[in-house]
């Protein structure tokens, strides 16, 4: 079986294709989880805020459940002749693109508390980012300056999802 080749050399990916990954000190992700992600997930659903076209994060509905709602209704639309417009967004690294200073605003209008809230800020405002290969974790790293400031979570976060349903709600 032939794999697709992205490269143009053998062995060389490009970079631009590397998914960035955020591994978090697991204690905090859990405290971010617990603190942030549980009750805001609960309050959203508790105040029926969420659309019916959102299958991410909720139990009740699974990944599949989109495509087999959605062959029928196009279906349906051709079968009848009726015009149809159908929007589809794929958000690829959409958590490293959430505002940090816009979604710490929503959580603060949901509910959570300031001093959360001021840790959650303080530690992405001060993490230094290295770098984990086979050779092992580089002694350089990167982090927010005020030239270069860095959006969002990270891929690792367990409170990614979360914060990206808050974004889509408030695009929603």
């Amino acid at each position: 079986m032939n794999l697709p080749h992205y490269d143009t050399d053998e062995g060389n990916p490009p970079l631009n294709r590397l998914c960035i990954m955020a591994l978090q000190e697991s204690d905090l992700n859990q405290c971010n989880r617990l603190a942030i992600g549980r009750p805001i997930l609960h309050s959203i659903e508790d105040a029926n805020d969420m659309p019916n076209m959102q299958y991410g994060s909720q139990l009740a509905k699974q990944c599949i459940s989109t495509v087999l709602n959605k062959v029928p209704q196009l279906e349906i639309q051709r079968y009848y002749k009726h015009p149809l417009a159908y929007i589809e967004n794929e958000a690829v690294g959409c958590y490293d693109k959430i505002m940090n200073p816009l979604i710490l605003l929503a959580l603060r209008q949901l509910g959570i508390p300031h001093e959360v809230l001021t840790s959650l800020a303080e530690t992405w405002a001060h993490m230094m980012h290295r770098m984990k290969m086979i050779y092992g974790i580089s002694d350089q790293f990167y982090t927010n300056t005020v030239d270069y400031f860095l959006y969002g979570p990270g891929q690792g976060s367990t409170i990614g999802p979360i914060l990206w349903l808050l974004c889509f709600l408030l695009i929603y």
